[in-house]
């Protein structure tokens, strides 16, 4: 396995919600007996919080919805095995300063804006189409390219607002509304190789 490989693993529902399919991951990293994976597609379409109220990725909907209830749908009890857990820093948004919140551990989560600039170095390799059940859950869709504006795990332009690429690629570090429904998820992890 290396950088830019795709690599199967999970299941989840793609082109309808009654099947599931094998999820496509794309490989950002390797290193040691470990690789750090994104989603090929927009999964499906989750809020980043249910409530328009200031929040961070430790507490938010989304993150708790990435750890339980998708790990839970995606992955058997021997894939779940053999996802690391991530010790994730939560930076402050450094164009308008607001707070990232305290350091957590997940074994799914979204990337950082920090991680997408170092991972995808072109804005065209960071759009992201959403499956068919992501649009039907009401994914948006930019008719330009064909492509979803997916959540970042951090903030905003303030607290209430989470950082996102946009449709085009582009880093979005003012965000949208945590609360907005238009969102594709792009859940990443890290995996134990030779396991």
């Amino acid at each position: 396995m290396k950088i830019g490989d795709y690599f199967k693993f999970g299941r989840y529902p793609q082109n309808n919600g009654d099947t599931k399919e094998p999820i496509e991951w794309l490989v950002l990293d390797v290193s040691g007996n470990g690789a750090l994976l994104i989603s090929r597609y927009g999964l499906d379409c989750k809020q980043y919080h249910a409530e328009y109220v200031d929040t961070t990725w430790e507490d938010c909907d989304l993150r708790k919805w990435l750890n339980n209830d998708f790990l839970e749908v995606a992955f058997s009890d021997e894939e779940q095995k053999k996802i690391k857990v991530s010790n994730l820093k939560n930076d402050d948004n450094p164009e308008f300063e607001t707070c990232g919140g305290n350091s957590t551990k997940d074994l799914v989560f979204c990337l950082s804006f920090a991680e997408v600039k170092r991972y995808f170095k072109k804005k065209t390799a960071r759009k992201c189409q959403p499956t068919d059940y992501s649009h039907e859950q009401g994914a948006g869709v930019d008719d330009s390219y064909g492509c979803s504006y997916w959540w970042l795990r951090s903030p905003g332009a303030d607290q209430s607002f989470a950082s996102l690429v946009d449709t085009d690629g582009t880093i979005h570090l003012y965000g949208d509304a945590v609360y907005d429904i238009l969102g594709t998820v792009r859940p990443a992890l890290r995996i134990i190789l030779n396991q």
